[in-house]
């Protein structure tokens, strides 16, 4: 009996293993996939890709979003980018309303998604939502990750702006970019894209 315990303890740690094994193999796969992808959209003459921007993710559960900025200012280039992701609004599976920012539902109501995003800046803050500079020369990209942290969520989709600013393109003007606010802010690198996240 003690044999075969320890063979079967010993077969289950096994399979742990390979199963998350497995796991961060996948995990690896999706993230080269998505560098692929926005290597390409940018290739073909995108300032800001965002190739995946709907995901489904679970409450308690963690995703990313692979973002890429290609700058092309040729006159006075500028380097400083300030990426800006901040909660809009909610919708459940009818197309009713859940909650928006700075409205009725308030964001709290939906476990405060600003919340949820994280960069390598640091994380969401309520009402604010997330902004991390990246210094990118001219005719040079970025690539980097927003995560994602889904917690004390209705079910519904959650949509969230994605603002890129720069620095005014004047000469002489050393200033760090403005922060992006809505609507199109002066600064404002490229179109507003949204980032979607259906909670089941």
């Amino acid at each position: 009996i003690l044999i075969i315990s320890i063979v079967i303890f010993g077969f289950s740690i096994y399979m742990v293993r390979k199963f998350f094994s497995h796991a961060e193999e996948v995990k690896l796969v999706w993230d080269e996939r998505s560098e692929k992808e926005i290597e390409r959209l940018m290739d073909d003459g995108s300032k800001v890709a965002v190739p995946f921007d709907k995901k489904r993710i679970i409450n308690g559960e963690y995703d990313s979003f692979g973002i890429g900025i290609l700058n092309v200012i040729d006159e006075h280039p500028a380097d400083d980018f300030e990426v800006t992701v901040k909660f809009n609004k909610a919708f459940n599976k009818k197309n009713d309303l859940i909650c928006e920012s700075g409205g009725t539902p308030l964001p709290s109501d939906c476990g405060d998604p600003d919340t949820w995003l994280k960069t390598t800046a640091g994380d969401g803050i309520s009402g604010e939502g997330v902004s991390i500079t990246k210094n990118i020369k001219n005719n040079e990209q970025e690539k980097f990750l927003l995560g994602v942290d889904v917690k004390s969520a209705p079910k519904g989709t959650y949509i969230f702006d994605l603002e890129v600013c720069t620095e005014s393109d004047e000469i002489g003007d050393t200033d760090p970019p403005d922060r992006c606010t809505t609507p199109s802010p002066p600064d404002l690198y490229d179109t507003i894209h949204k980032i979607y996240v259906e909670v089941p």
